[in-house]
């Protein structure tokens, strides 16, 4: 009998703890602390620190030990698991106390892997900062085989095994090896890497006694009675792969899956690659020449524009050792036989067989018949020499070579090409995979052929992380843009072009939740300037204003230029949550807020805890500070803060013990400590406002549009005839801006009674990158929509006008840019260069939830108040 899916939905402890996510019911509403964000390699994605805010609900639980001791992550291959798993670590040494933990996988490989992610500093894979530190004190990490009797303070231990040589340890006494009774005497976090495997005896259920499950139970129970040695022991697991439509595995996990991320929403939120097929029907050695030209086409593009050490690997994947050396020493012929005049026949040839105006291949093809094939022909022999190449043919691709297959981002890694045989396993997190090309090999329709290949595409779909213009992105910034960068976000798979195989795949595809798209598939749309617009005043004259912005000199820093408020609020940790077994859609914590009020010994023995504080260190980001009774007294500095706390109905602050108090104030304290240290050495926006030439901003642009987008966010092409007010022949947006553009047309007959010459123009950001700075702040805004317009009764006034359609979704996290909108409509604030008649307006964000209130502010400032909409009932 198939299982009601929709129950499954609400039985999993992820789903129920959503809905307590949905109705405000998680207590304190939990922030990703500062020592988290500053001990960290990279930023904290948001599905990340959503994971992590479920783990903290489940931790400060009254039922913890009972109920959440054991919890699972199931998380996409490539979503970063191992990230969580480290902040995981440092979340319960600092909240709990934990500094022993045993971190346990089915392989090797995968150990080696993890050494590299927690213990190795000099790893480009290492995922701590260089030196960790919380709340002032450096905090060490460190491998053991044995656990210390005596832990020294603020030291983590970490032990990495196998789980076989675990169970080995555990059951065969040796010398200088951990026991059941060493570990009964510390608290323990174990930390279960690929999960899925750990369940033999669940899987065992009902299997003949001599099965691969049953031979492996002993795994699972090994696990099990490490978890129940103590009350406080913990074990996280995580997996891509957990096979819940299995009844005992369902009925094991249902209440220990704290977080789930499947592969297709990791792959829409734009986290990995986007999967491309390239299919043809091709004989080998002209598959093997299109990948080397494409791979090469990247890595030339990433150099025009300055990116760095870019490498794009080729996986040459095959079903036999012997096809597989064969075919490499058929590849190197290839290479070395090359000439200019090879190359430009192929791709003449290639440039016959393309049928869309969107084929990858119209660019590859344009730009390499625009360079010099010689130099182009010298590269490619040069990056795909025999020293560059690996052939891997055990049966687990890490076996063979592990450090080089693991470390293929590295610049000094030589490596461009891979043949492989070897089955892709967990554990090979390489970046850089580009290109897949099955070669040899009739296209196989059965499933089970299928569901391989897909699996080799989910692994080669993660995302590389590379610079552009000084900045790291960890999601994809092309989708909607016809750039040249954007085939530095894409996987391309070499596939054969055969009917019944394609539909197969298709399957296998959509059965792992992987995305794909056909090249030459998505719409290329072109919006122009419209002639009239180009010869009007506006265009040949008229200027766009945006905040300059100024370095941050050292007599300058402040308070407010590292972006500290006075004002704080924080939540007294509880165990009075809201309980699973009784949620309600109406349900509310009562809580209620008090000041935090302490003398100054308070104040000055936690400024002493928290080696920041030091005023030899304060003093270089505070130049101007005399002392550190200065620093605490000031009104400049934390004279006059305000630490607000959140607390229980039935506690109040002065029933709290003093270490209570000062764990508090620390935390504050240390919230200030981190932003100090991450804004130093940054540009300001200012209130000061200067002006380009709008003609030298404003140009024609093309978008791709992906016909597999989400519906919310699937971009559309409209014909803007008729709409004499909006620049571009074409509006190319998402449903939200199409339904803003809607909107302001039927206010246009009003707006024109008032203005003249209104244009509005869209503010494409990968063509125009018009951006304002954050007022006193760094962060930048590219306002999606600018109307310009003059005033009718001086049209020596000009007004530009700042206009942001923005999801419900996102109304709390981009609240800082609607403040900075209303921000720019005082004149007590702003200050515009040369030009006394220029009126700048921001409007309130256009949503769905706030549709009334944009209205209403668009007439306010723009129409004297008066009604803007249209009603249906005449009066």
């Amino acid at each position: 009998m198939a299982r009601n899916t929709k129950v499954t939905k609400q039985d999993l402890l992820f789903n129920q703890f959503q809905q307590i996510d949905k109705f405000g019911l998680f207590q304190g509403n939990y922030q990703t602390p500062e020592y988290l964000k500053s001990n960290l390699k990279d930023d904290l994605r948001s599905y990340q620190t959503e994971a992590l805010r479920y783990l903290h609900y489940a931790q400060s639980h009254n039922e913890a030990d009972i109920r959440f001791k054991h919890l699972l992550f199931n998380m996409a291959t490539g979503s970063g698991k191992t990230m969580v798993m480290a902040s995981a670590i440092l979340y319960l040494f600092k909240e709990y106390g934990y500094q022993n933990y045993i971190f346990f996988v089915h392989t090797d490989a995968i150990i080696q892997k993890t050494k590299e992610n927690l213990l190795n500093k000099l790893s480009s894979k290492y995922l701590f900062a260089q030196s960790i530190e919380i709340e002032g004190e450096r905090i060490v990490i460190e491998a053991v085989d044995i656990f210390p009797r005596q832990p020294s303070k603020n030291t983590i231990y970490l032990k990495l095994s196998t789980i076989h040589k675990i169970h080995d340890e555990l059951n065969s006494y040796k010398e200088n090896s951990i026991t059941y009774e060493d570990l009964a005497e510390i608290p323990l976090v174990l930390l279960g890497d690929e999960a899925h495997h750990f369940n033999a005896e669940t899987k065992a259920k009902g299997k003949s006694k001599t099965s691969t499950e049953y031979e492996e139970l002993t795994w699972e129970r090994t696990i099990e009675r490490i978890l129940a040695l103590r009350e406080k022991n913990r074990l996280l697991e995580f997996t891509a792969t957990i096979n819940l439509e299995n009844k005992e595995i369902y009925q094991k996990y249902k209440d220990k899956i704290v977080y789930q991320y499947d592969l297709k929403k990791f792959m829409t939120d734009g986290f990995s690659k986007k999967v491309m097929l390239l299919e043809a029907n091709q004989h080998d050695d002209e598959k093997m020449i299109d990948a080397v030209l494409l791979s090469q086409y990247r890595k030339l593009v990433a150099i025009k524009h300055g990116i760095k050490d870019f490498k794009p690997i080729i996986l040459f994947k095959s079903n036999k050792i012997a096809i597989s050396k064969a075919k490499q020493d058929q590849f190197t012929q290839i290479i070395n036989a090359l000439t200019p005049e090879k190359v430009k026949q192929h791709l003449v040839n290639k440039q016959t067989q393309i049928t869309s105006s969107s084929s990858i291949w119209n660019k590859v093809i344009s730009y390499y018949l625009n360079q010099n094939l010689i130099t182009i022909v010298e590269s490619i022999q040069d990056d795909f020499k025999e020293l560059n190449i690996l052939n891997v043919n055990k049966s687990d691709i890490l076996e063979e070579y592990p450090v080089l297959l693991n470390t293929l981002e590295n610049p000094d890694n030589p490596i461009r090409l891979i043949f492989a045989v070897a089955k892709v396993n967990e554990g090979w997190d390489v970046l850089n995979l580009y290109d897949i090309v099955r070669i040899s090999e009739s296209a196989s329709s059965t499933k089970s052929g299928t569901d391989s290949e897909a699996q080799l595409i989910g692994r080669g779909a993660r995302y590389y992380p590379f610079i552009l213009n000084d900045e790291k992105s960890f999601i994809r910034r092309f989708d909607l843009s016809t750039s040249e960068l954007s085939v530095l976000e894409q996987l391309h798979y070499h596939t054969i072009n055969e009917p019944a195989y394609i539909r197969t795949l298709h399957q296998s595809l959509e059965q792992a939740d992987i995305v794909v798209d056909t090249d030459g598939q998505g719409i290329v749309e072109h919006a122009k300037l419209k002639p009239a617009f180009k010869d009007s005043h506006f265009y040949k004259h008229g200027q766009l204003f945006f905040n300059e912005v100024e370095e941050i000199t050292g007599q300058e820093r402040s308070w407010t230029s590292y972006s500290l408020e006075k004002q704080y609020e924080i939540s007294y940790k509880t165990a009075n949550e809201v309980g699973l077994d009784n949620l309600t859609g109406n349900q509310n914590t009562v809580l209620h807020t008090q000041t935090l009020q302490l003398d100054q010994r308070y104040w000055f023995k936690a400024l002493q805890k928290i080696r920041f504080f030091e005023f030899s260190n304060l003093k270089h980001y505070f130049p101007d500070l005399s002392s550190l009774d200065e620093f605490l007294s000031d009104s400049q500095y934390l004279g006059g803060l305000t630490i607000n706390v959140n607390l229980p109905s039935k506690l109040n602050l002065s029933d709290l013990p003093p270490r209570e108090k000062l764990q508090l104030l620390e935390t504050v304290l240390t919230r200030i400590s981190e932003n100090i240290r991450r804004n130093y050495q940054k540009y300001r926006g200012t209130y000061r406002f200067i002006s380009k030439p709008l003609k030298d901003v404003i140009t024609d642009y093309t978008v791709h549009v992906d016909p597999n987008m989400m519906i919310n966010q699937r971009i559309t092409s409209e014909s803007t005839i008729g709409k004499k007010w909006y620049v571009y022949d074409q509006a190319i947006l998402n449903q939200l801006e199409h339904k803003l553009i809607k909107l302001l047309e039927q206010f246009m007959q009003k707006l024109n009674t008032k203005y003249d010459d209104i244009y509005i123009i869209r503010n494409d950001e990968k063509t125009t990158r018009f951006k304002l700075t954050e007022f006193n702040g760094v962060r930048g805004f590219m306002p999606d929509f600018i109307m310009l317009m003059k005033d009718k009764a001086n049209d020596d006034i000009y007004y530009q006008v700042f206009l942001e359609p923005k999801g419900d979704d996102r109304l709390i996290q981009d609240a800082w840019k609607e403040n900075m909108l209303e921000k720019i409509n005082d004149p007590n604030l702003i200050m515009v260069e040369s030009d006394e008649n220029v009126r700048l307006v921001g409007v309130k964000f256009f949503a769905e939830s706030k549709r009334h209130e944009f209205i209403k502010d668009l007439s306010d400032k723009l129409y004297d108040s008066q009604q803007l909409e249209a009603q249906s009932l005449l009066i």
